[in-house]
């Protein structure tokens, strides 16, 4: 039977609002972030949402997010996994550097290796490895794992299985709904809790659409 898998991004964290890389550094949850997590629990139960096990990637923020949205969803956290398999991309030398030093262009998958960092392609397999054996071991239910976005964004890229899906959302708390079914994962819906509330002045807002039809890098 397919496994429904809910990829989930981190709440907004301290580097998020900073705009420094993040990848295996860490840091911790905002005031906001930790309201989005808050809220895309709401949503997780507004929507009827049953999770029968969950994962965490190791980072802190993360955890903290699968703690708290779990809890507004079902009453308390639900017990979970922490998976080194679900951590981010790895930066090297590049982590909580400021994102303007980032690369951009078509060397960018193996950029950061001669700092000490990942190639990308190597680490979209590590996840999909990852998320291959936790839909594998619980055949037929419905896990929730909680990562982050440049990762996720990466192991939505390879499958391209969005013909469906022409813009997608972009925003901490996004959540990826896939279907893991005979080795193939198929991203049948994104969503993310509704977070205008959060909204301020002259911050970007919560939430942004990005066209699949035009290049992110």
């Amino acid at each position: 039977m397919p496994t429904t898998i809910y990829l989930l991004r981190h709440g907004e964290t301290l580097f998020n609002v900073q705009n420094k890389t993040q990848g295996w550094c860490d840091s911790p949850l905002t005031e906001r972030g930790i309201e989005q997590a808050r809220l895309t629990g709401l949503e997780y139960a507004r929507r009827g949402i049953k999770i029968d096990h969950a994962y965490s990637s190791t980072s802190e923020r993360c955890c903290d997010t699968l703690e708290i949205m779990t809890e507004a969803a079902y009453g308390a956290p639900l017990p979970y996994e922490r998976l080194k398999g679900l951590k981010e991309l790895n930066f090297g030398a590049y982590e909580a550097k400021d994102q303007f030093l980032e690369c951009h262009g078509p060397e960018f998958n193996r950029f950061y290796v001669q700092f000490g960092g990942e190639d990308f392609d190597e680490a979209t397999l590590r996840l999909e490895n990852t998320l291959t054996e936790i839909a594998r071991r619980h055949d037929g239910e419905n896990v929730l794992c909680v990562s982050h976005g440049g990762i996720a964004i990466q192991f939505f890229d390879k499958w391209k299985d969005y013909s469906h899906l022409r813009k997608i959302l972009f925003s901490n708390c996004l959540t990826y709904v896939y279907e893991f079914d005979d080795g193939i994962f198929s991203c049948k819906d994104l969503f993310v809790a509704d977070l205008s509330s959060l909204d301020k002045p002259g911050m970007p807002p919560q939430v942004r659409v990005v066209d699949l039809d035009k290049p992110r890098f």
